[in-house]
């Protein structure tokens, strides 16, 4: 969401702007990010008060891992924005939101005035322990359609729960939404369990296993364990993301034999000839693979690189790195600048 929303506007151009950006988007499309970030630094001293100009300049200075940078190029058309104001309020919230700063994000997605804000600014008060404002900006959010109604109708259905452990995963949802997932992971077994025990014949399983991914992800082991001996049937088709979550959990608990030996057992059932695992979704299974291999790096590189031996993919490269082997992170990696940030 935030690439999309920054880059919103870019091929938009029109005038003197778009041609001044024209070199800078040729180069970013080629890969070459320091000849873009070039580019859009001489186009914004050319055009100071362009907007998509600054939408474009903050997106490759955020690239380069400089959030300030792209605030202050945000920042600097905002006052002379006009009607489109209320984009580049929506841009800082999100550059914020990327640097970790909620209460500035907060500040940016209210002023905005946009749905999408809304839900942001629904988000924050509920991660903040405000229901009262929470409800005012989701019911605003509510009515935009789209993926943002649906996502504020969820917070809203949470909120109005009668059984105050369920409602409370809503803040739960709110804090993973906004960055703040280890307190998320910390908070949510009395809830997610309270919710499928209210929700047993609709999504109580899938919330469980869900919310048990997430935790082995972040090597929480015991509350991604709790949380899938809590699931008496799996959700239908979802018995190998069971047993797949069941293997992440052992990584993150550091056993990585039994977390190999997993993944492999999922491994022969769906190469198994009798189509005893054609439902399992190899691209599945391998996210599966790759989140298990960070949750076990640090403590067992050996395991990590066998979980993700023969995978290709952004996710397997990213392993790679962390392995310290840019060279095989770059033939695996999909998108093209991650591939030459590897040196590829």
């Amino acid at each position: 969401m935030l690439t999309t929303l920054l880059l919103a506007g870019c091929s938009l151009l029109s005038g003197d702007p778009a041609a001044a950006v024209a070199d800078a988007d040729a180069k970013l499309k080629n890969n070459d990010l320091a000849g873009a970030a070039a580019a859009y630094e001489a186009a914004l001293t050319e055009h100071p008060d362009s907007v998509d100009v600054a939408t474009g300049a903050a997106y490759v200075r955020l690239l380069k891992g400089d959030a300030a940078g792209a605030d202050a190029a945000l920042a600097a058309v905002e006052a002379g924005a006009a009607e489109r104001v209320g984009e580049v309020k929506l841009r800082r919230a999100l550059v914020a939101l990327q640097a970790g700063d909620l209460d500035a994000m907060n500040t940016h997605a209210t002023a905005s005035k946009l749905p999408i804000g809304a839900l942001l600014a629904g988000e924050y008060q509920l991660a903040e322990g405000n229901p009262t404002e929470a409800r005012s900006q989701l019911q605003i959010a509510s009515q935009a359609g789209g993926p943002v109604a649906e996502t504020a109708g969820e917070y809203l259905r949470l909120m109005s729960e009668s059984n105050p452990l369920v409602a409370g995963m809503a803040e739960a949802q709110a804090l993973w939404a906004l960055g703040q997932r280890p307190v998320a992971v910390r908070s949510v077994t009395d809830l997610v369990k309270a919710y499928a025990e209210t929700h047993a014949d609709t999504d109580g399983a899938d919330k469980l296993l869900l919310w048990a991914g997430r935790a082995a992800a972040l090597g929480e082991a015991e509350v991604a364990t709790g949380l899938l001996d809590s699931i008496v049937i799996p959700p239908a088709g979802q018995t190998w993301r069971l047993n797949a979550t069941r293997a992440m959990a052992a990584c993150a608990s550091g056993d990585g034999a039994t977390c190999v030996a997993g993944f492999n057992a999922l491994d022969a059932l769906v190469q198994s000839p009798d189509g005893a695992g054609a439902t399992i979704p190899v691209d599945g299974l391998s996210d599966a693979r790759v989140t298990a291999a960070f949750a076990i790096a640090d403590r067992d590189p050996a395991s990590a690189r066998t979980l993700v031996a023969g995978l290709r993919g952004d996710g397997a490269a990213r392993l790679l790195a962390k392995l310290n082997d840019p060279a095989n992170a770059a033939m695996v990696a999909a998108d093209p600048l991650l591939k030459a940030q590897f040196g590829g």
